[in-house]
């Protein structure tokens, strides 16, 4: 259960920090070791653009995951009120086991997007880089070292840049771990919806009247075959105006 919890990035671990060598021992200076030195250089300033590529390409896929999480989440939130409607009428197991598919949906799709937004965090990543003090520095110093600390920068820089892509390639496995993982929830509960509406019988509507009015004898007065006229007070007051101008007329 830890491991699972840790590799969806609920369970954080910190490893500890232990660098495989010290930049600062690195002390060739002399001029015959000039070429040496160059090599060096060339050699570790290829490393530290594959870093740099690694890290684009993990904050490329971070932002694709952000935005199709995103997306996704949104259309399964709008089909809720949809869900909950035409299932007012299944027994109450099955209302709680949908509720219960939908919040555990939810919560792989947050952690997804919320392990994703782990990598944009500016303060925490702080990107290594070579010294530019290093040209006045080494103004009057000769080429070969200059070179020297300049070789002493790459390898620091290469270092943090390699923890700092690890940590982000992390945070990017945990957040495409639970995407995936809402994926599959998403697919259940859609074949689980489908099932239900698939053998549920739907209920044909019925009208209910409130306070029904009862009319006496009802049988009794359509028996005798006679209409029944109903005359409004001023409809009759009318008839009797109408009947008295004829008269005078």
């Amino acid at each position: 259960m830890k491991n699972f919890l840790e590799s969806i990035g609920i369970i954080s671990t910190k490893e500890e920090e232990t660098s495989s060598y010290d930049h600062k021992n690195y002390d060739l200076k002399k001029e015959s070791d000039s070429d040496k030195i160059v090599l060096h250089k060339e050699f570790l300033k290829s490393v530290l653009e594959e870093e740099n590529n690694r890290l684009g390409f993990i904050e490329n896929k971070t932002s694709q995951i952000i935005s199709q999480t995103s997306i996704v989440f949104s259309l399964l939130g709008l089909f809720v009120p949809v869900i909950m409607d035409k299932f007012e009428s299944i027994s109450l197991i099955l209302k709680i086991l949908i509720i219960v598919l939908l919040l555990v949906t939810f919560l792989f799709y947050l952690l997804s997007i919320t392990n994703a937004l782990k990598n944009f965090n500016i303060k925490k990543f702080k990107y290594p880089r070579a010294n530019p003090a290093n040209v006045l520095d080494f103004k009057i110093e000769s080429i070969e070292k200059f070179n020297a600390e300049l070789v002493r920068d790459y390898l620091y820089s290469i270092e943090k840049a390699v923890k700092i892509n690890n940590e982000k390639g992390t945070n990017l496995l945990h957040a495409h771990k639970s995407f995936k993982l809402g994926i599959f929830l998403t697919g259940i509960l859609v074949m689980f919806v489908s099932s239900i509406l698939f053998f549920v019988k739907k209920e044909e509507p019925s009208t209910t009247i409130k306070n029904p009015i009862e009319i006496k004898y009802l049988d009794s007065i359509l028996k005798k075959n006679r209409p029944i006229i109903i005359i409004k007070k001023d409809t009759l007051k009318k008839v009797r105006n109408n009947n008295k101008k004829s008269d005078k007329a």
